[in-house]
């Protein structure tokens, strides 16, 4: 490494060098080192629009939610340039468009700002997608016995092979309207496949092993099942952690939401 934490395999990444890149993970190589400021080989190649680089990263296992110091991610970076094609291959891989930089900006505030339309609409569409697919996994999970009212907090995406434990801070507002009884605020951990189209469960088996909020354990509201908690944010910033199974070769991402409900 050089004085700024530079690798050969992010020189690699950064230059589009695939033929050099691919053999040095042949070797051995692991493609999640950062350099100080935190940037990784797939933030480098990412952000030059190196497509098949960025693939080739992506199939070795390079973690696609990783930040840098100021909180950015590979897709920041992509949608900062306008790197459609780059930006369409994160989001089959995972990457998460709700995750905040330092400065509190999403993947959509850097697609705004590179004045792409197409990079826009692909946040835009793919976002929609996911709270789509969330809102009718949870109808058809529960039939007519559970009105969905607001979310709690944007949408969340994990790549269970990025690691065991998931991290969230957000805000939380208590709501203008009295709650009446049957209302609350339930937890919702998806597994979901991203194939040809993007499918979601909340039943079979579960990689989840415990929900703390605010260093309080959130109980499962069904013994034999791990995907739905009670969850009791308070006003104001709270700190989110879920400790997963160990899945390093794991295909299938999660999806995290919170709504308040109320039963039919």
């Amino acid at each position: 490494m050089d004085s700024s934490g530079m690798s050969l395999s992010m020189l690699a990444a950064a230059g589009g060098q695939d033929d050099i890149l691919r053999l040095l993970i042949k070797k051995g190589v692991k493609g999640n080192g950062r350099q100080k400021n935190g940037t990784t080989a797939l933030m480098h190649a990412a952000e030059k629009n190196f497509l098949t680089t960025v693939a080739i990263l992506l199939e070795a296992g390079s973690y696609v939610n990783a930040q840098t110091l100021g909180g950015e991610t590979a897709l920041m970076k992509a949608c900062k340039r306008g790197n459609a094609d780059v930006v369409r291959l994160l989001l089959e891989y995972g990457a998460d468009c709700n995750i905040l930089s330092k400065h509190k900006n999403t993947a959509m505030h850097f697609a705004k700002v590179s004045n792409n339309l197409l990079v826009y609409e692909l946040i835009e569409d793919h976002i929609s997608m996911l709270s789509n697919v969330a809102e009718n996994t949870i109808r058809a999970y529960f039939e007519t016995r559970l009105a969905l009212l607001e979310p709690v907090f944007p949408l969340a995406c994990h790549r269970l092979c990025e690691g065991p434990d998931f991290s969230l801070e957000f805000a939380y507002k208590l709501s203008p309207h009295t709650p009446g009884e049957g209302s609350g605020i339930l937890l919702f951990i998806f597994h979901a496949n991203f194939l040809s189209e993007i499918t979601a469960r909340l039943c079979g088996p579960c990689s989840v092993h415990a929900v703390v909020l605010n260093d309080k354990f959130q109980l499962p509201i069904f013994l034999d099942s791990h995907f739905i908690y009670s969850f009791s944010p308070v006003p104001g910033i709270n700190k989110l952690f879920i400790r997963l199974a160990e899945s390093p070769t794991a295909k299938v991402k999660l999806l995290i939401c919170a709504f308040r409900v109320q039963l039919q």
